[in-house]
């Protein structure tokens, strides 16, 4: 990922943040009492002015979401490619202590609108996001896939996923004594 490409990737998360958060380039300056003016805003969601990470760590915590669901992610992907697929059960998910998935909750709902993703029933992730998701969790990718995979928030590879449809294999009809 070249330089430019990082910055117009991360402007675009931030955008998107913001918009989550329902503000306007003019909100955050009144809330911020001009200490972020939305020129400068605006010019960082561009990508056309560099951000320092203590600024970016700010506008975070103003927009309240993890700095890591900002940050777009590493170039290096070899740890996560022997992995399946990461699929989300968002169903089974809801059904999970808000203690244990909170952090996992709010990066999805962030993942859903960066991605005009509106789904009830899964969420299927990039190998990039299980990378940035085990930064939040502070563990390896590998490590988190694991920990959703025990807390039954994967849908397994193979399994069927049909919206509105129970997770129960559908047996496949076949011909009364059809031979090869």
């Amino acid at each position: 990922m070249t330089e430019a490409d990082y910055a117009l990737e991360l402007g675009r998360r931030l955008r998107a943040a913001r918009n989550r958060r329902g503000l306007s380039l003019l909100d955050v300056q009144q809330r911020t009492h001009g200490r972020w003016t939305a020129g400068t805003l605006g010019a960082y969601e561009r990508g056309s002015r560099t951000l320092r990470v203590h600024r970016l760590v700010e506008l975070a915590d103003l927009y309240d979401v993890p700095a890591t669901l900002l940050v777009p992610p590493a170039a290096e992907r070899r740890d996560v490619d022997a992995l399946p697929p990461l699929v989300i059960d968002l169903r089974r998910l809801r059904k999970l202590p808000p203690t244990r998935t909170g952090p996992l909750r709010r990066w999805i709902a962030i993942v859903q609108v960066l991605r005009s993703d509106s789904s009830r029933d899964v969420l299927r992730l990039r190998r990039s996001d299980l990378q940035s998701l085990s930064r939040l969790y502070s563990t390896t990718p590998t490590t988190l896939y694991e920990r959703l995979g025990a807390w039954g928030a994967l849908v397994e590879p193979g399994e069927p996923v049909a919206a509105g449809h129970s997770r129960r294999r559908v047996p496949v009809a076949r011909a009364p004594h059809q031979r090869g």
